[in-house]
């Protein structure tokens, strides 16, 4: 019996020899495609590129969106900003500052105020003839109207005054001279007409603040006197 060869088909052993190399080709390019992928990854994270790129994305959103807003102004947390001083109203009609009368002589400081539309009320001391203004109220400085009587304390005590004549003048008259002389009046009968008698009268020696007084009749029409 003789062997039969078929020509241009490889027996057997010639197929697997050519299986084995194909495998050890494919395995090799498998593996080449591998490193290449790790190295890639590792040049991935050593370029700082550790974090998640979807994460990376979402991170610049919000960094852009935080910049983005509006800044708060600086300051102490809670505090509102201080206002500006509001400015004081201006005086009113009438009103006027009160001199600085302390140091003047107290008739000196009388007769300023009266010039200013202003009464004077004198307190004296108990003793010496020191005639200085040692306060006053309101105190110098204050805004005080037309007509206010403002308080002059003295060092010193009352003065003597000697009493004018008042006798035959009217009754408002004779009140305006006691005023001025630093005196009181008072009437006992009637504040019209003419005076008709005083007490103490014309002449005699009182001490300032003291009272005189003044006896009037209507026979001259009715008249005012001034107060104090």
């Amino acid at each position: 019996m003789s062997d039969e060869y078929v020509t241009g088909q490889p027996d057997a052993g010639q197929r697997s020899g050519h299986s084995n190399r194909t495998g050890l080709v494919a395995g090799a390019a498998v593996g080449l495609v591998i490193c290449a992928v790790v190295g890639a990854l590792g040049g991935f994270l050593l370029a700082g590129g550790g974090e998640d790129p979807a994460n990376r994305q979402a991170g610049s959103v919000s960094t852009a969106t935080t910049a983005a807003a509006p800044s708060t102004p600086r300051g102490t947390p809670g505090r509102t900003p201080s206002r500006r001083p509001t400015a004081a109203p201006p005086p009113q009609i009438g009103e006027m500052a009160l001199p600085n009368l302390v140091g003047m002589d107290f008739e000196e400081a009388r007769e300023e105020l009266f010039r200013r539309g202003l009464g004077a009320q004198i307190t004296f001391g108990k003793a010496g003839s020191d005639r200085s203004v040692v306060s006053t109220n309101p105190r110098g400085g204050a805004s005080v109207r037309k007509g206010v009587t403002v308080r002059l304390t003295v060092a010193g005590a009352p003065p003597e005054v000697v009493v004018p004549e008042l006798v035959g003048q009217s009754c408002a008259q004779a009140g305006r001279r006691v005023v001025e002389d630093g005196l009181y009046p008072s009437y006992p009968t009637d504040r019209k007409g003419q005076v008709q008698s005083q007490d103490p009268k014309g002449g005699a020696t009182l001490r300032w603040n003291e009272r005189v007084k003044v006896y009037c009749s209507d026979s001259v029409g009715p008249t005012s006197t001034p107060t104090l």
